[in-house]
């Protein structure tokens, strides 16, 4: 019986090295994409209304949009943030409501950052 008690407390006292040497969990680090976004087509501004955020090997989802930036209706700031995202890619919907936009116009990659976006549709 003794000894069972023995090899046990041996065995705990093997494993929590080895515990202790275990490579800890890495932490997700915030990637954020944001600037300003503004529609034009032609000599004609239009608003954004809205922008979705296709993220590469991380979440997409919907940019935060402020209020217009400078009392100009058809420029607004936008901002995104993902965990462990590698580039970002917008849809911006140009025009209309967000339910229904006039047009939507996709950006490039871009790595995060900030990114000032003059749509032309």
């Amino acid at each position: 019986m003794r000894f069972l008690k023995l090899a046990a407390t041996a065995a705990a006292l093997i494993a929590v090295p080895a515990v202790l040497a275990a490579p800890a969990a890495q932490a997700l680090t915030p990637r954020t994409v944001f600037g300003t976004v503004s529609c034009k087509q032609g000599p004609r501004n239009s608003p954004p209304v809205a922008v979705w955020v296709v993220v590469e090997k991380g979440e997409s989802g919907w940019a935060e949009l402020d209020n217009p930036v400078g009392g100009h209706g058809w420029m607004r700031e936008y901002s995104y943030t993902s965990y462990d995202a590698e580039r970002f890619r917008l849809v911006v919907a140009c025009g209309g409501t967000a339910e229904q936009a006039e047009r939507a116009v996709v950006t490039g990659w871009m790595k995060s950052g900030r990114h000032n976006l003059t749509m032309n549709f």
